[in-house]
């Protein structure tokens, strides 16, 4: 379809596009969709992270008047005026094709005051995430009372936007059945995928050798954040039988929190299973330098709370990322993992992180060679560029330009 001009979207994006430390879904996504040519991209900046860390080709709005503030409830509450106003404003502006949005509150209100609206703009859902607890996590305690209070108010947001959305977008298979099941006119699934920078092979010994981990040592991983939707315990225990043991192990985590506390639970639990000797434990690092920390690991581990509906209906993105280095990677049972079993060890508890550990340990690199193997093959069909152009093609579709 040839475009006489470009189509013009606004993104809604789930977070502060800038301010995050690292680059999310929306990121990868609508910087690779926004060329001039086809698409130009409108970004409403929601400032909770502060001093943007990110760079953008996108067009970006941010909101004005605006209250500054790190806890999230706090700052989409006082500023509904503010992001509301400035929506409508961008619409009317820039001539707005098509609203995508995946966040709660900015979007709950824009599908209200949209009715308002002489011409209706369509409306695209991105569910990247089961919203009620992980929206919920980074207020309360999912687990409380409270926290059951405020996953029920974001439930029926969630599925208010779901039903009301010409189409939802959704990165995974059981986020798509969700999707479905509460009522969503149509669904598209838009796969996470890679950068181009992982497609390339690292060599991850200088980093191991700057660690202090051997030649020998099998270096089990986990990059990421480290929030409340993960269970690092059975992980941690399971490292630290085989150091008992005297086995050659070492544990390398690289992230730390968003905004809730998890963390300083993964560092008691560190010290109560002795292992601070062999972990090393690093911050966030620059994205370009991910692969290069992939590659310095044999193991990368996917340690999802199943029992935490976040963690549940993930589409993780370190999966792939994992793979494209060819590395191991162990996963608890969520969907998205079991979709992908013939390449994925499946690990339920601290007894299978054991067995599978000794294994690589003792067992034959060729062993585990083809599975390694059928995964990184797959790794064509998921890639960001792969998915902007599944994107691309439901706006074309959605805006019938």
């Amino acid at each position: 379809m040839e475009l006489k001009e470009p189509i013009r979207v606004l993104l809604i994006p789930s977070s502060d596009y800038l301010g995050h430390p690292f680059p999310q879904r929306h990121n990868n996504l609508f910087e690779r969709l926004h060329n001039g040519e086809h698409f130009e991209v409108h970004v409403v900046r929601f400032s909770i992270f502060g001093k943007p860390k990110l760079e953008t080709r996108c067009v970006i709005h941010e909101i004005y008047p605006e209250f500054k503030t790190s806890k999230t409830a706090v700052y989409y509450l006082t500023n509904v005026a503010s992001y509301i106003n400035e929506v409508a404003g961008i619409l009317k502006r820039e001539s707005i094709d098509v609203v995508v949005a995946g966040n709660l509150l900015p979007p709950l209100t824009y599908s209200i005051v949209s009715k308002l609206m002489e011409k209706r703009v369509p409306f695209v859902f991105d569910l990247q995430d089961y919203y009620p607890t992980s929206a919920a996590g980074y207020i309360v305690n999912v687990d409380s009372f409270a926290g059951t209070l405020v996953k029920g108010v974001f439930e029926a947001m969630t599925q208010h936007l779901v039903r009301v959305a010409d189409y939802v977008t959704v990165p995974g298979i059981a986020l798509a059945m969700y999707a479905r099941e509460v009522g969503a006119k149509n669904v598209k699934v838009i796969p996470n995928g890679v950068s181009e920078h992982f497609l390339q092979f690292y060599d991850g010994s200088k980093i191991r050798r700057e660690l202090g981990f051997d030649e020998n040592d099998l270096v089990v991983g986990y990059i990421g954040s480290i929030e409340f939707w993960l269970d690092m315990e059975p992980l941690i225990s399971a490292v630290s039988t085989l150091h008992k043991q005297g086995k050659p192990i070492k544990l390398l985590i690289v992230g730390k929190h968003l905004q809730t506390g998890y963390s300083r639970k993964v560092e008691l639990w560190i010290k109560k299973y002795g292992v601070e000797k062999i972990t090393a434990w690093l911050d966030f690092i620059p994205y370009q330098k991910v692969p290069e920390y992939v590659a310095a690991i044999d193991v990368g581990t996917i340690p999802f709370n199943i029992k935490n509906p976040t963690a549940y209906y993930a589409a993780p993105n370190k999966l792939w990322e994992y793979l494209s280095q060819k590395k191991l990677v162990l996963s608890t049972p969520i969907p998205e993992a079991l979709m992908n079993k013939d390449y994925v060890f499946i690990v339920r508890d601290g007894q299978d992180y054991v067995h599978l550990f000794k294994e690589f340990l003792y067992s034959a690199r060729s062993k585990w060679v083809k599975v390694v193997e059928k995964g990184y093959r797959k790794l064509k069909e998921r890639t960001w560029h792969y998915s902007v152009q599944k994107l691309a093609n439901l706006l074309l579709k959605v805006v019938k330009k």
